[in-house]
């Protein structure tokens, strides 16, 4: 007996059985779970001799509980049609205007001579001629999209400021009819009374990189004379309030975590530290991918993450005050609340179908270097042959679009077995490995992430499902 495609969850009301050809969740007995966890876990199922309760009769009389899924074939839905989205539908370009940063953060890639799978901090800047030749092509490609965002990236992009200035009065002139938009990624050691005053002049919303309390942001943000950088951020932020309302209305700070710290190191900036009052505060753990590193955690950082990602969950439901629950834990339950009510909009599975990870490469976050190459976005390596998807002389290289878009292959009959195919969101730089073609033992250390994060998302749907019966009168707004 082949064992279900099936995945269990338990709660303390139900149980649940997620067929997942169907996407379905399935409210089922104690029997009957009972029954499927043997089969599941059993390395012999066929040796159980245990007795079909009625339910699963039933439910597989209904064409759940199939043995295998129903994916024949793995291909991304746009792969026939990805010369349309690319020719006419590109929505961002994002610009390296230098390789060159006034930083030497411990943790960026481009700071640790010893990574030699990503490039280092250099002297290289984009051209006024390669910038035009980028905006040209972004206008040349984006036909059917209203909306149009051209990015600024480095290194430190603010060392080309006169540049920037160029680049956005020369789109001004070329996409006339269309909504442009501006964006920036900023150390934000750089800002000046000029600078600040153009960004609220021309409506150009900044994101600062900002990484905790003093202590710890100076541990890794330096200067390149290793100087701490702090100071100077929070300064520039506060003079932004004073002089520019409406850019500070609209600026994001980005926070680097490294989880060997105590989460209070990032948790108490945020509930403490006034300069950030009201502002837009996004996270993301540090990111080894490309030094091959585990990411650590303290037990200081694992306890009172998992205690303040419980009272953003009271304050979801209206039992705590938000005042005293941490903004990085009220924004993550925010993204699982997202995606949360996304699940009962998702389909099942097709016997043509593709896990959901990938996006389409080029059209939504098109990154340009300095010497005119393309890439996916700016978050992969601009060393590996196989992340480059072409360049502005010769345009898209559609044979490497095709297999970014289609990472599942390299691993397609665990991809289509694997209970989490419709929820996996491995990126395709997970499969980099620095040479010219795609890594499929890469790829599949990252499963357990995938497995683990997805899982975490389900519990919370099921538990967020059953809040609205079991718990109602304690958590309805009085």
């Amino acid at each position: 007996m082949k064992v279900p495609y099936i995945k269990l969850f338990r709660t303390p009301n139900q149980n649940y059985c997620f067929d997942v050809n169907t996407h379905e969740f399935l409210t089922i007995t104690n029997e009957t779970y009972h029954y499927l966890n043997s089969q599941m876990t059993s390395e012999n199922s066929d040796s159980l001799n245990l007795i079909e309760p009625h339910q699963v009769m039933e439910l597989k009389k209904l064409g759940y509980l199939k043995n295998e899924s129903v994916v024949e074939k793995i291909e991304h839905p746009y792969t026939r049609n990805i010369d349309v989205f690319l020719d006419r539908k590109i929505e961002k370009i994002t610009l390296q205007l230098t390789q060159n940063c006034n930083l030497r953060c411990k943790y960026c890639v481009y700071s640790n001579s010893k990574t030699s799978r990503q490039r280092s901090h250099t002297r290289k800047k984009m051209s006024l001629e390669t910038a035009k030749k980028s905006i040209d092509f972004l206008w040349n490609h984006s036909v059917d999209s209203r909306r149009v965002n051209v990015g600024f990236y480095g290194g430190e992009p603010l060392l080309e400021f006169e540049m920037m200035q160029k680049i956005v009065e020369y789109s001004k002139r070329q996409f006339i009819g269309k909504e442009l938009s501006f964006s920036i990624t900023t150390n934000g050691t750089l800002l000046n009374d000029e600078i600040i005053h153009y960004f609220e002049d021309f409506d150009i919303p900044i994101i600062i990189s900002l990484d905790g309390i003093k202590e710890v942001h100076n541990k890794n943000r330096i200067f390149s004379n290793g100087k701490g950088t702090y100071d100077a951020i929070i300064t520039n932020i506060q003079r932004i309030k004073q002089i520019a309302p409406k850019l500070a209305k609209n600026m994001q700070v980005n926070m680097v975590i490294n989880p060997e710290n105590d989460y209070d190191c990032f948790n108490l900036v945020c509930l403490e530290g006034k300069e950030l009052d009201k502002l837009v505060i996004s996270a993301s753990i540090v990111d080894y991918d490309y030094e091959d590193k585990l990411t650590t955690y303290s037990e200081d950082y694992i306890t009172k993450s998992e205690y303040q990602n419980f009272l953003a969950l009271l304050e979801r439901m209206n039992r705590v005050n938000a005042k005293n629950v941490s903004p990085l834990s009220i924004n993550s339950m925010s993204s699982i609340w997202d995606k949360c009510e996304k699940m009962q909009l998702i389909t099942g599975l097709c016997k043509t179908d593709t896990p959901s990870g990938p996006c389409i490469p080029g059209q939504f976050r098109l990154f340009v270097d300095v010497t005119g190459r393309f890439f996916p976005c700016e978050r992969v390596s601009e060393k590996s042959r196989a992340m480059c998807i072409g360049n502005l002389e010769d345009g898209f290289d559609k044979c490497s679009i095709n297999k970014q878009l289609n990472i599942g292959k390299l691993t397609e009959d665990l991809c289509k077995n694997c209970w989490c195919f419709r929820h996996c969101g491995l990126c395709v730089k997970k499969a980099d490995d620095g040479t010219e073609s795609l890594s499929a033992k890469r790829k599949l250390k990252f499963c357990d992430s995938v497995i683990t994060d997805v899982h975490n998302i389900m519990s919370h749907y099921l538990f967020f499902k059953e809040t609205q019966l079991f718990y109602q009168s304690q958590t309805r707004k009085q």
